[in-house]
């Protein structure tokens, strides 16, 4: 009797740890009735413009002294009902957004955080993207200030510009329909790391 207790208190284990992983699994998968898409990422440099590639400025050098400062991302996102028969838009369909995650990438595949590349990072996102096929722009920080003090990014403040790291930054955003069904999306933005002349 013992044993099968015990048999059936490890098959209910196994089966939490498998319902888990499938959790894990689901939760970058759509299950809603919206699609929502990420159709262009662009940056944000120190002096305010925007590109389609980052030139992310380790150390901001003026005649009003040093700084280290976040770099941001614009995200344009559009959304729209995945069936082709709804032809008005409820606002069920619409998305917000919850939350984000940056990761960032080599081609080399040197991926080593801290070492080769910045550590990854979460972030806090509340806008609302609504269904209707329009381009919507969300702004997000996509290198930390801190992540400009540390390894590597550090090593290319005094390099004179000579010496620049580049990668891709992994953005992955996370929400919900207005239904409460997960939705989900990436997309990705080039990055070149250097202290740039600034004056």
């Amino acid at each position: 009797m013992r044993i099968k207790e015990l048999l059936g208190i490890l098959t209910i284990t196994v089966g939490l740890g498998l319902v888990l992983q499938g959790c894990n699994k689901i939760a970058k998968e759509s299950t809603s009735g919206t699609k929502l898409i990420i159709s262009a990422v662009g940056g944000i440099n120190w002096q305010g413009n925007e590109s389609s590639v980052l030139d992310s400025d380790v150390l901001v050098e003026t005649s009003k002294g040093t700084t280290v400062q976040d770099d941001l991302a614009v995200v344009h996102f559009t959304a729209t009902p995945y069936s082709p028969d709804v032809t008005t838009t409820s606002v069920y369909y619409n998305v917000m957004l919850k939350e984000y995650h940056v990761k960032y990438i080599r081609s080399d595949n040197r991926n080593v955080e801290g070492v080769d590349v910045p550590y990854s990072f979460w972030g806090r996102v509340t806008d609302m993207i609504p269904a209707d096929g329009a381009d919507h722009t969300v702004s997000v920080v996509v290198v930390r200030s801190n992540a400009k003090m540390e390894r590597p990014l550090v090593e290319l403040r005094y390099a004179g510009g000579t010496k620049s790291l580049e990668v891709t930054a992994e953005l992955e955003f996370y929400g919900e329909d207005v239904g409460g069904h997960p939705v989900y999306a990436k997309g990705y933005l080039p990055i070149v790391f250097a202290n740039y002349a600034n004056e």
